[in-house]
């Protein structure tokens, strides 16, 4: 059986941490904003609790063509999901051209009144001024149990139809972001979702040691700790507030039993520099670092190039000075995952790129050919996700 996965804002970041998670081992159909998958180890529930940027996923239950697909034989294809009982259902295309994803759309009036013609009572449940209708709704309306979220994917000229399973828990990811106790927006607060999918790029192993030498207050370990296995999770920051915040936020996660009891026991952090995390591990400790990095000072919008190319030049110093120290910690075969920053201004543009150094520090950039992207549209900083294989 084959299955899907809907992104959320950054389809390609999302799609790249699903194919980490699974080594590889999946052929994925791109379409549009979401993806058609044959993975053979497809568990949806655990899937979702473990993806950062899958907001829902299902199965596929058949295919029909662009030109020849019809209500009857989507309503054909779902009959086992249907029964006798009145549901709400809600109708999404995916991928294709704007009109292909029109005509896919024309269907769900039809298929209503194809519902109708088996004995069965439906509303057709759209988004705000009628778009498509949201995880949180389709949650919030029972459609994975008790209703239908109905989700059909062009693939060149064939159509995937669907159903959701499972959708992301808005209020979970929502809690760990704003609930927490040690949280500050003035020094900027990564977005926990991206936390987990740069965990997932990582691919960290079960009794693997991940640390985070900018830990700032502590969102990647939080991740890292309910996300995976690893035995070890150490937090570092050059700033004790930021300590005292990743403690105070380890605590919450207990206390509130989002982590279980002996999860307390993986987390290790202290005070330092990240450009001097020899001196305060063992050699060859450390399977993996993810991190975000320093970002540079807040910006305007109206900063000029010489300025953004300061902050630059800065953040790349730091990171060519950190990523030599951290060669001494790191295990054969380690790996990196990290942000390098890129500013935008009215004045113009100006971005962090260490590639051409990375060879003579030891390192390989693993999605070179690939660049992984992560902005939201009001900000003035990009963040392009990196992943670094150390020799």
């Amino acid at each position: 059986m084959r299955h899907f996965l809907v992104f959320g804002t950054h389809p390609a970041l999302s799609l790249a941490e699903y194919q980490a998670l699974k080594g590889g081992k999946t052929r994925s159909a791109v379409c549009g904003n979401a993806s058609v998958t044959d993975d053979p180890d497809w568990d949806g529930a655990v899937l979702m609790n473990i993806l950062g940027g899958t907001v829902k996923l299902g199965d596929i239950v058949g295919a029909s063509s662009v030109n020849k697909i019809s209500a009857e034989e989507v309503a054909d294809m779902l009959a086992e999901r249907l029964g006798d009982q009145p549901l709400d259902f809600g109708w999404t295309a995916f991928g294709g051209s704007p009109a292909e994803r029109k005509k896919l759309d024309r269907l769900a009036l039809p298929f209503k009144k194809e519902l109708k013609s088996r004995g069965i009572a439906s509303r057709w449940v759209t988004g705000k001024g009628g778009d498509e209708i949201s995880p949180a709704a389709v949650a919030k309306l029972k459609m994975t149990t008790e209703g239908l979220d109905v989700c059909l994917f062009v693939e060149g000229n064939k159509v995937w139809v669907g159903f959701t399973t499972d959708v992301q828990d808005a209020d979970a990811w929502s809690l760990r972001d704003y609930g927490r106790p040690g949280r500050s927006g003035r020094a900027g607060m990564l977005p926990p979702k991206l936390a987990r999918i740069m965990v997932n790029l990582a691919s960290i192993r079960e009794g693997d040691t991940v640390a985070d030498p900018f830990c700032g207050s502590g969102t990647i370990l939080m991740e890292a700790a309910l996300a995976t296995k690893a035995k070890t999770i150490i937090g570092s920051d050059n700033e004790a507030k930021q300590i005292a915040d990743t403690d105070k936020n380890d605590a919450w996660l207990l206390r509130e039993r989002i982590l279980r009891p002996d999860d307390g026991e993986r987390f290790k952090t202290f005070l330092a520099d990240a450009r001097e995390l020899s001196k305060h591990l063992p050699p060859k400790s450390v399977d993996r670092i993810v991190t975000e990095g320093y970002l540079g000072p807040p910006l305007t919008g109206k900063e000029t190039v010489d300025v953004l190319k300061k902050n630059a030049e800065y953040i790349t110093k730091l990171w060519t000075d950190s990523l030599r120290d951290w060669r001494s910690v790191l295990k054969p075969k380690a790996k990196i995952v990290g942000i390098w920053p890129g500013f935008l201004t009215e004045h113009g543009h100006v971005f962090v790129n260490l590639e051409n150094q990375l060879e003579e520090l030891g390192y390989e950039l693993e999605n070179s050919k690939t660049p992984l992207i992560y902005k939201r549209p009001d900000q003035h900083v990009s963040r392009r996700i990196v992943i670094l294989n150390f020799a």
